[in-house]
This record gives C-alpha cells, sequence and structure tokens, in this order.
C-alpha cells in the first residue's frame, strides 16, 4: 500500500488554519486596493472638475 501513496514533501502540507489565515490576508489586500484605486479615481474627478471651471 505504501508503493500506491506519493511521497508528500513537507512543504505541502497546509493545516485548515494556514489557509484560513492565508485567505484572511488576500482580502485585506484586496480591500486595500479597492480603496486606493477609488481615492485615486476620485481625485482624478474632482482635479477634472476643477480644471474645467
Amino acid at each position: 500500500m505504501a508503493e500506491i501513496l506519493p511521497e508528500i514533501d513537507g512543504s505541502q502540507l497546509t493545516t485548515k488554519s494556514d489557509l484560513t489565515e492565508a485567505v484572511a490576508d488576500l482580502k485585506v489586500d484586496i480591500l486595500r486596493w479597492l480603496v486606493v484605486t477609488q481615492l485615486a479615481v476620485g481625485g482624478f474627478i474632482f482635479a477634472a472638475i476643477k480644471f474645467m471651471r
């Protein structure tokens, strides 16, 4: 039976808590980029409106 199972490297083993932590970090990064992008677009629109007047 041991011959059938592939060898698993220790670096490939992850626990559920490791995956949960990684997903939480990704959510924070996505939210941060969303906020920064919206602020940049808002600033661009504000500057365009000021320039047009």
